[in-house]
């Protein structure tokens, strides 16, 4: 139980969204300019180098001030009180209520809780995931390996359902979160993510559809029976006439 209460506390924090914060301070909404993330990287490309610093120092800071309080208020749990409050952090920051469950993608806030849970291993996974950024193989490549290592190691290393089940779970997301296309593209809506959506959509209502369907009535199968199988019908009839004659007999 304590470790669902990290998770609460940690989702709270995590919807600070700091990158909103920082577009208000310059009157725009990394919602709606760039990509539509409100992240570190959009906030480079939109509003600047010191603005996207900003918003990467309050991503780290949001999610060390949720650990601390939860490996304060719940010591016994350990370095996994940081782990599960990293998570939550997470978890808000991707789905925060207040902006209809629609946040950032959360790389910042995954590479802090990896670190403050497990320092060397989350170190190792980062500088993993610098090299593939100097090599040129993009941020969403370089953010499905950071998590990748990092479980790894885990579960190499320091193995345990308990801390494994949700490094795996939060490198999951954020590998979904970055690999799907943007909402948007240079502030206009991305044609490719509302295809995906429209497609899922009726996808969706198809689904509804076909469970909304009538259900056929015990006559209307004996019906479509004797139609298609006149022959297993007739069967049955001379069986129960069978039947019938031989409890007369008796």
């Amino acid at each position: 139980m304590d470790l669902l209460y990290c998770v609460c506390i940690g989702y709270l924090f995590g919807n600070f969204i700091t990158a909103e914060m920082v577009g208000r301070m310059h009157k725009k909404s990394l919602f709606e300019h760039g990509s539509g993330n409100p992240g570190m990287t959009n906030t480079l490309h939109v509003l600047g180098k010191v603005p996207a610093a900003l918003v990467l120092g309050g991503d780290i800071l949001k999610t060390i001030l949720a650990v601390v309080l939860c490996r304060w208020l719940f010591p016994a749990q350990g370095a996994l009180a940081a782990l599960y409050a990293g998570a939550g952090v997470m978890l808000g920051h991707c789905f925060p209520f207040w902006h209809h469950f629609e946040g950032g993608k959360g790389v910042a806030v995954l590479c802090s809780a990896y670190i403050l849970f497990a320092p060397i291993y989350g170190i190792i996974a980062l500088a993993c995931g610098g090299i593939a950024l100097l090599l040129k193989k993009g941020v969403k490549v370089a953010a499905a390996v950071i998590p990748t290592v990092f479980c790894v190691l885990i579960a190499l290393f320091q193995f345990s359902w308990a801390s494994l089940i949700p490094s795996l779970l939060m490198g999951g997301l954020e590998a979904y979160l970055n690999l799907r296309p943007n909402k948007l593209v240079d502030g206009k809506v991305n044609e490719a993510a509302l295809s995906s959506r429209k497609l899922a959509s009726t996808s969706q209502k198809a689904l509804e559809t076909k469970m909304d369907a009538p259900v056929c009535t015990d006559s209307e199968i004996i019906e479509i029976d004797t139609v298609e199988e006149p022959s297993t019908l007739q069967k049955q009839i001379e069986k129960a006439q069978t039947s019938k004659k031989r409890q007369a007999a008796h």
